[in-house]
């Protein structure tokens, strides 16, 4: 059994850690953490790789509750933004010492700009350095980041919850909890219904999503090339329409995530006219049923906020299928070491 494969299986019971730390003596620092943002005239979130995906879904928690972000990508933020005054800078970090992230620091101080950071190392440069640390409190994952993911997406939807002085003591906290603890059981179905599925290393994957599903989307490419060293691609649905879907042929596997809202009938009709060209096409989400044209994974219904770190679950999983039958090591790196802490090169 992989070490990647044991962090998939841990994630519930480490984000049911994560909630309540942030729901107790971690609820303090979250309310001060949205105070500074949400007195703030621009507001930027700034994470790269694993933490840039998270923030997708960061981002989408905090414009619903109305403060307006930017999302960057660490490395563009430190060399090419300039930061604006009355600025506050949202970073996200599992280890909170990759070499882009700690240098952004000092151009933040320059600015002004408060600085607040959602990370899984309190005692990293970044943790010691920002005004407030939010720490995601979970144990760090063997290599690909797994938990240390999840947990980040849940601390900023957190985090974005703090404008209702009763979040914290409303029904809804329980309800997180149970959301999370029954994530264990749909385990065994996600892994029955991919162990059912053609994974082949012939086909070019192709992951689309919306909204606050977009996070899975871009973390699934990720965990293809981490995990199985295998090259794929990662859209919103509604910029795959606009040109990319000129790839479509009987060697692309689309994997789309379909959320109940404003675009899913759009979605429905993607997928079949997706699977009538001649894709192979993967529905995820709360489909019920509707169509067997193609394949699908049934997500459960959770709250909006929550959907994100728990239907990019079935991708982990099939990220993990997908390296072993390929003959690659999901636990090891062949080039990326585990955090990157210099520029230039590999």
């Amino acid at each position: 059994m992989s070490r990647y494969y044991q962090d998939i299986l841990r994630q519930p019971s480490q984000l049911i850690t994560s909630l309540r730390y942030h729901t107790s003596e971690g609820k303090t620092g979250m309310r001060e953490a949205f105070r500074k943002l949400s007195h703030s005239r621009h507001v930027f979130i700034v994470g790269i790789g694993a933490s840039w995906n998270a923030g997708l879904a960061v981002q989408y928690s905090l414009n619903t509750a109305g403060i307006t972000s930017q999302l960057c990508d660490a490395s563009e933020f430190y060399h090419y933004a300039r930061l604006p005054k009355e600025s506050a800078v949202l970073f996200l970090s599992r280890s909170g010492k990759s070499i882009e992230i700690v240098h952004s620091m000092d151009k933040c101080r320059e600015a002004g700009a408060a600085m607040i950071a959602i990370t899984n190392d309190p005692d990293s440069p970044l943790g010691r350095g920002v005004d407030l640390c939010l720490p995601t409190s979970v144990a760090f994952d063997h290599a690909i980041s797994v938990n240390t993911y999840s947990s980040i997406i849940l601390t900023g939807h957190l985090l974005a919850q703090c404008g209702d002085d009763a979040f914290f003591d409303s029904p809804t906290i329980p309800g997180m909890e149970n959301d999370l603890s029954a994530i264990s059981t749909w385990i065994p179905r996600w892994e029955k219904a991919i162990d059912e599925m053609e994974w082949s290393a012939s086909s070019f994957y192709y992951f689309l999503a919306r909204g606050n599903s977009l996070a899975s989307a871009f973390e699934s490419a990720l965990l293809w090339e981490e995990g199985a060293k295998y090259p794929a691609t990662a859209m919103s649905t509604g910029t795959f329409r606009h040109g990319p879907q000129e790839i479509i042929g009987d060697t692309i596997h689309i994997i789309l995530w379909i959320d109940k809202g404003p675009a899913r009938q759009y979605d429905r009709q993607l997928a079949a006219d997706l699977r009538a060209a001649g894709a192979n096409v993967t529905v995820i989400g709360n489909t019920e049923r509707e169509d067997t044209a193609f394949r699908q994974i049934e997500v459960p219904v959770v709250q909006e906020g929550l959907r994100p770190l728990v239907n990019i679950i079935p991708m982990q999983l099939a990220a993990q299928r997908f390296a072993k039958k390929r003959g690659e090591d999901s636990d090891g790196f062949r080039y990326c070491s585990f955090v990157v802490e210099k520029e230039g090169g590999l």
